[in-house]
């Protein structure tokens, strides 16, 4: 029986997350802000689902954090699991379904190409969660390759970027057949979207989940930059033609793509682009919660999801300080099927 990857939006069992901790990116009031950040995050998701959190020790949590997460619907489960910091949608198991037996599935995890060390306990992460949980292990993919840079529609079709599939640090282009071949095989894909790029500046080498995700199985949000100098409209204008034609071949006239303005991209004193988008949202069984950046397109995108999902509750959680980092609430949380 192959393996089938379900799409988000479909019944969860659970959200894990991985608590902060690293001090080399969270220190100061930087820590206090995010740790405050995590807190609000576990409450607003334990009020749909159940949330399983990874923490280094059992004692890296205050008393107060603890009860904070505790008096909800779904109270939050703390499991003492080492990691290098707080990315588990990268580095976490993909929960494949077998019929209707959870497998969990595990790629090879590098840093986004070896840019940002340690990551060993982090690629271990997969595999401690399958023994500590008895899930069955299916066959590794051995290449590079992150749960960010996939997304799929339940419906066998994928979209990914080229550049989180070779390039320095990461898989060799004469293995890019190989790599699609696998990959496809894993998430149980009869076809995969491979864009060119992902956003300017994104330290992921250009992450799916910034740029494009499926709202339904023929349907599809995308970030887009209307400002024709923007660093992002070239990039945004050639995926959209892309994914359009991609839809058509498989849905016919039923495709469709919408677009969400992206934020403010907001640059560093060294340079660094901080690349926002309103794609790194996240389902909960009944809600969806999107990342806010205190600015007028905020409201754009809560309306559209509104629009999109009026039976599901919609939730948008500041995420100015997490984005300090590059990420957003997709990037550090991973989705459970149930």
């Amino acid at each position: 029986m192959a393996l089938h990857y379900p799409a988000e939006w479909e019944p969860q069992a659970a959200t894990w997350l991985a608590f902060p901790h690293n001090k080399k990116n969270w220190y100061g009031e930087r820590a206090v802000k995010i740790r405050k950040f995590y807190v609000e995050l576990v409450r607003t998701i334990s009020e749909f689902q159940s949330v399983n959190v990874l923490v280094p020790n059992n004692k890296h949590l205050t008393f107060d954090e603890k009860f904070a997460m505790a008096d909800r619907p779904f109270p939050a489960s703390f499991i003492s699991l080492k990691t290098d910091d707080i990315w588990i949608r990268d580095y976490g198991p993909f929960f494949m379904k077998k019929g209707n037996k959870t497998v969990i599935c595990e790629t090879v995890f590098n840093a986004w190409g070896a840019k940002f060390p340690p990551w060993k306990n982090d690629n271990a992460i997969p595999e401690n969660i399958a023994v500590n949980f008895e899930y069955p292990l299916a066959e590794k993919v051995p290449y590079i390759f992150e749960g960010g840079a996939i997304e799929v529609n339940g419906d066998g079709l994928g979209m990914t970027t080229l550049d989180c599939l070779v390039g320095k640090n990461r898989n060799k282009v004469e293995d890019l057949s190989k790599v699609v071949k696998a990959l496809c095989k894993a998430f149980g894909l009869r076809s995969l979207l491979i864009l060119p790029r992902g956003l300017n500046g994104d330290h992921t080498d250009g992450h799916i989940d910034n740029v494009a995700r499926f709202v339904a199985k023929d349907r599809v949000v995308m970030a887009w930059d209307a400002n024709s100098r923007g660093k992002n409209h070239a990039t945004l204008t050639e995926a959209k033609m892309l994914i359009e034609a991609f839809l058509k071949a498989h849905y016919g006239k039923k495709a469709k793509v919408d677009t969400l303005p992206l934020p403010p991209q907001r640059k560093l004193d060294d340079g660094q682009i901080l690349p926002a988008s309103y794609m790194n949202f996240i389902y909960v069984n009944g809600g969806l919660i999107y990342p806010k950046y205190k600015c007028k397109n905020d409201k754009v995108a809560e309306e559209y999801f509104a629009s999109v999902y009026p039976k599901r509750k919609i939730i948008g959680l500041d995420c100015r300080t997490v984005i300090e980092e590059g990420g957003s609430l997709h990037c550090m949380s991973k989705h459970e099927a149930e």
